[in-house]
């Protein structure tokens, strides 16, 4: 009897443990970037959802669907500022699952659904476009097309960038032809706001437009970071900083190419999606930045459709 009594006792103790590490014990949950994809599985990003909606410093309701993205980024977001984390990023990480496990303490997650295996991106050679777009789904893979040839023959004369909003990608043409297929990020049509709690149209202009402007490695003028000392005191929109007087260090916009007097260009980031999130820019994979930096000069012309 007294075996069987502390057999449960263990039990309920190791249930306990278990519960209180949901989050640690599972894969990180994110956006994603060109070298790691996160898996954002049905039942992590549910049990996320329904511990951000528990958190009584937050004050959102979010919908419970098990899917990943923009909404419930922000809230991420949002989550790791008001516990004061190092990186407001949305990024679901070591830090803020611990924090996330202990808010979580005391939920009862339902009960783990079945799923079925995830495809793998392929890495297989495809030798035109035409075969790349048979076979791949362009609205949600990753994979980048490149034809050697072609991008060899690219001088910045002959080519042209097409950016196709409604699959967020981004083709370099050369003579022409599609040279390199690449996804990336536009801006979103209804993209929240930390610091003024309000939701902009912060959407990509469509139409003609020519590259106005190339610096390798340009900061932005508008967001990033202020500093007192060494410690960060502010991470956004530096016009809505309304704290003691601090040092501004700009945002990095690696391979930056300007295309409107107001700001909108494109330029490298670690947050590409599968799906318009930025704040107007499009948003390159550091690589593909890189290539289409190389292969385009001030006055090559790019054309944004939706």
């Amino acid at each position: 009897m007294l075996f069987i009594k502390l057999f449960f006792v263990l039990f309920l103790f190791v249930s306990t443990l278990t519960a209180q590490n949901y989050f640690q014990k599972h894969k990180d949950v994110c956006d994603g970037t060109r070298l790691y994809q996160c898996e954002n599985n049905y039942n992590t990003v549910r049990n996320l959802q329904m511990t951000l909606n528990k958190d009584k410093k937050l004050h959102i309701k979010l919908k419970v669907d098990g899917k990943w993205g923009e909404k419930t980024k922000e809230a991420v977001v949002a989550f790791q500022k008001v516990h004061h984390l190092d990186n407001a990023d949305g990024w679901v990480g070591p830090q803020t699952k611990k924090i996330l496990d202990r808010v979580a303490k005391k939920i009862h997650f339902p009960k783990d659904k079945k799923l079925k295996k995830q495809k793998h991106i392929s890495t297989k050679y495809y030798a035109t476009y035409n075969a790349f777009k048979k076979h791949v789904n362009l609205k949600k893979s990753f994979a980048v097309f490149k034809e050697k040839k072609l991008l060899r023959q690219a001088n910045g004369k002959n080519t042209k960038l097409v950016i196709d909003i409604s699959d967020q990608r981004i083709a370099l043409l050369v003579h022409g032809k599609v040279a390199l297929s690449s996804p990336c990020t536009t801006g979103s049509k209804r993209k929240f706001e930390p610091n003024t709690k309000i939701y902009r149209d912060q959407s990509t202009p469509k139409g003609n437009f020519k590259i106005l402007e190339k610096i390798a490695d340009k900061r932005s003028t508008i967001f990033g970071d202020m500093y007192r000392g060494k410690k960060r005191v502010y991470h956004g929109d530096r016009r809505k900083y309304r704290g003691k007087t601090a040092r501004y260090v700009g945002a990095s916009l690696k391979n930056w190419m300007r295309l409107t007097s107001s700001g909108i260009g494109l330029h490298a980031s670690k947050y590409v999606k599968r799906y318009a999130g930025s704040n107007g820019c499009i948003r390159l994979p550091y690589s593909v930045s890189k290539i289409i930096f190389n292969k385009v000069r001030k006055g090559t012309p790019v054309r944004i459709k939706s």
